[in-house]
């Protein structure tokens, strides 16, 4: 502890013996007390000189005139006890010490004017740290409010760059006399508070590397926040609810800002923090994730507006809307494929948001303009896209101002993520002419760069419900790739992924725009959880099998520049080496060579130790069907190829009997794979039946085969019968398909009985003495 807060307390004691010195009954009597009194309290008790009788406190010489209580007289009349209270309340010099905590001394007003015109974040700690270095000196409240408005004014000129803070700094004092141009410190950072908030919802967060987890995490001043934290606590200075909330506007993450929110608490035991810190501390809670991401906590979120309804503070829009970014927080994955949301859970966002509009409504100072305004309509299309109703936010979005006039007379003009979230609520509900639409309306004001880079990841998320039906696909995937500004992590992935399906159309060639999305994937810190990375690393090289066997063959070079690259990284028996390898399973999704597919499942499923295969990427029952649904693709395939390049009867003959062996061949490979405890696919065995028996040269064979397969269809789900296989089953059997469609569809039960019974008299005429006959007689 310094030396400072002793001496005050010393020089604090010392004039508290004075005074009860002058309290002790003199021989001159108690007049003569009263006006010694009277004396004091009027010099103000630091040897200034009272004024003359009738003199206004004005022009008192020596006194402070923004106090002119600290220069009134007291009558000779008054008692003692009140002349006591007036002398210990009339020492402004040692109130004002008491209330800032240790005064200032020249090496704290040097570091204190280092700060100011420090050019970085880096200077401004740097001359904070010789103060903290020195013997006998320590900061006091206004250096650390110095520190904190100085820092957020570097982080805000980071984010938009100094030219252009000094740009809009000169706008808003809107003329360039020299009176004009000076700022006081609070002028400059109220413009400088004004100027971050408008900024941050859509600013790209940084990360930092934290060595007590061991990884980097977002934000990238969480250390500098947490070291200055530590030093108000320590050297006990009443720290300013402003210079917290300076502290919570910069790069940080929820739970650093939580302390700081707790500090605050702490300083002011009988009054919340101010609404500022609760809508930072909801915006860090429920905002956007840049790079490394983290975790949202959207029940604390919503936990805080519900305090901030109750507190006695006016809630901003600020404050509405962040809470309905909390409801979006609890359905963030509504466009993702394979994570539908409960239909209770998307009533209840629904119910909650229409609430906070209610009371939004119901405000008449919350006026829904500019820049709040634009931000809460923003999250009430979120709110709404999360809850399932794509119509209702299309019609939000619909009553704001969606033209390019400079005219207008709405009051909102939807934000870049406005329109992203409508265009997504649209695709999850599989309406891609709506999202298309939307599209164009976008493109007229914004470009995909617009959009933030969590939002730009929804975006084609959610594109891949409407992959098949939506022309803009493979536009706005080239356009992304080839444009040079690179991408993030998560949208690298998701633009892989619509990549590597079949519907997507390009320009150019797949693999080697895949080729460039790895680099801009390398270009990105990867996950550093064990099973994070193996999920999203996966995910990566199973798109790259994906897109090298439908680019055959100069696909291949693509899986050999990524296996050379991950080998000369990480080493030849790496675990990243071994997940590609792994991966080469997906392969037989889209492989229509028999040869090929083979020759995966050999080298994925049969070559690998018993022991190891439970660790493939997907369950072996998978890779099984997989095998078996890439040679039901290469039988058709080899057999349009018979229909469409026939030249003569001995070509006709012999691509015939290629057929036919391939068909056998892949019956019994599948026949093989199986095992009896195994899930049987029943309807792609009795779709290579009906291959084989639409190849056949006689008909009891052809009849035979088919209906085999009907058997075989009754003991798989009718969903998985099409008209195709109908018409198959009715050109083998000379019936119409109106008879099969009968028998398949119609009566699917009936037949499925019938065949399990046949089976059931088979297997007893077979072996009499079973022990299910046993048990049954």
């Amino acid at each position: 502890m310094s030396k400072r807060p002793l001496d005050k307390l010393s020089h604090a004691l010392r004039r508290q013996a004075q005074v009860s010195s002058l309290r002790r009954p003199s021989k001159d009597g108690d007049v003569s007390l009263s006006e010694s009194t009277a004396t004091k309290a009027a010099g103000g008790g630091d040897g200034s000189v009272a004024p003359a009788c009738g003199a206004s406190p004005g022009n008192t010489v020596g006194s402070d005139t923004s106090h002119p209580a600290t220069a009134t007289t007291t009558h000779p009349s008054a008692g003692v006890k009140g002349a006591e209270d007036r002398i210990i309340h009339a020492n402004y010099s040692l109130r004002h010490a008491l209330a800032r905590g240790a005064p200032e001394t020249p090496l704290t007003r040097q570091v204190k004017h280092a700060i100011q015109q420090s050019t970085g974040k880096a200077e401004a700690l740097k001359a904070f740290q010789v103060l903290l270095q020195a013997d006998g000196d320590a900061p006091t409240a206004a250096t650390f409010k110095t520190l904190s408005a100085t820092l957020l004014q570097h982080h805000v000129e980071d984010r938009v760059g100094h030219a252009a803070f000094e740009k809009a700094l000169t706008d808003a004092v809107g003329h360039e006399g020299d009176r004009w141009r000076r700022l006081s410190e609070e002028e400059r950072s109220t413009f400088v508070n004004y100027t971050c908030r408008t900024t941050e919802r859509w600013a790209e967060r940084g990360s930092a590397y934290n060595k007590l987890l061991g990884f980097s995490q977002e934000g990238t001043d969480n250390e500098v926040v947490a070291k200055l934290e530590y030093q108000m606590r320590k050297c006990g200075a009443p720290v300013s609810a402003s210079s917290l909330a300076d502290l919570m506007h910069l790069d940080v993450t929820w739970s650093t800002a939580l302390h700081l929110y707790n500090f605050a608490g702490e300083l002011q035991k009988y009054a919340p923090p101010p609404m500022e810190m609760t809508d930072r501390l909801m915006g860090l809670m429920t905002g956007y994730k840049s790079g490394i991401g983290g975790s949202r906590p959207w029940i604390r979120a919503l936990a805080l507006y519900q305090q901030a309804l109750v507190s006695g503070y006016d809630t901003t829009l600020t404050t509405h809307t962040h809470a309905l970014d909390a409801l979006w927080r609890s359905a963030d994955t509504f466009h993702r494929v394979h994570s539908p949301l409960s239909s209770s859970h998307q009533q209840w966002v629904w119910e909650n948001a229409l609430a906070i509009t209610q009371r939004v409504q119901e405000t008449p100072r919350l006026l829904l303009t500019g820049d709040e305004g634009c931000a809460y309509a923003e999250s009430v299309v979120k709110a709404f896209a999360a809850s399932g109703r794509w119509s209702v936010a299309v019609s939000f979005l619909g009553n704001m101002d969606t033209s390019n006039m400079d005219l207008s007379f709405r009051f909102l003009v939807p934000t870049a993520e406005t329109y992203a979230f409508a265009m997504a609520a649209c695709h999850t509900a599989g309406h891609a002419a709506h999202g298309e639409a939307l599209w164009t309306i976008f493109r007229e004001t914004y470009t995909l760069r617009s959009l933030h880079s969590e939002v730009l990841s929804i975006l084609l998320q959610s594109l891949r419900h409407v992959v098949r039906t939506s022309p803009i696909v493979g536009q706005l995937v080239e356009e992304l790739v080839t444009d040079g500004k690179g991408l993030e992590r998560q949208a690298t992935v998701a633009v892989l992924q619509l990549l590597s399906s079949r519907y997507v159309k390009t320009t150019e060639q797949r693999w080697v725009l895949a080729a460039k999305l790895l680099d801009m994937y390398d270009a990105n810190p990867w996950p550093q959880q064990p099973q994070a990375r193996k999920t999203e690393l996966q995910t990566v090289f199973r798109c790259c099998h994906l897109i090298s066997v439908m680019e055959e063959p100069d696909g291949k070079r693509l899986l050999l520049q990524l296996r050379q690259h991950l080998v000369d990284v990480f080493g030849g028996s790496s675990a990243e080496v071994e997940w590609l390898d792994d991966t080469a399973i997906y392969a037989l999704q889209v492989t229509s060579n028999w040869r090929e597919a083979i020759a995966i499942y050999d080298a994925a499923v049969d070559r690998r130790k018993p022991e190891q295969v439970p660790y493939l990427p997907i369950p072996l029952r998978q890779a099984k069907i997989m095998l078996v649904e890439a040679l039901v693709r290469s039988c058709m395939a080899m057999k349009e190829v018979d229909e469409f390049f026939l030249v003569d009867e001995d070509t006709q003959e012999a691509d015939r009997d290629a057929a036919v062996t391939l068909t056998q061949r892949a019956l019994a490979v599948t026949r093989a794979v199986f095992r009896p405890d195994d899930t049987f696919p029943h309807h792609l065995y009795a779709e290579l039946l009906l291959m084989q028996a639409l190849s056949a040269t006689t008909s009891a064979q052809r009849k035979s085969h088919a209906v085999e397969a009907m058997r075989h269809f009754s003991q798989a789900s009718a969903e998985l019968i099409e008209h195709r296989l109908v018409a198959r089953v009715a050109t083998a059997l000379s019936l119409t398909e109106v008879h099969v469609e009968n028998a398949l569809l119609v009566g699917h039960a009936t037949l499925r009985h019938a065949t399990l019974s046949q089976r059931s008299d088979r297997r007893r005429r077979n072996n009499v003495h079973g022990g299910f006959d046993v048990v049954a007689w």
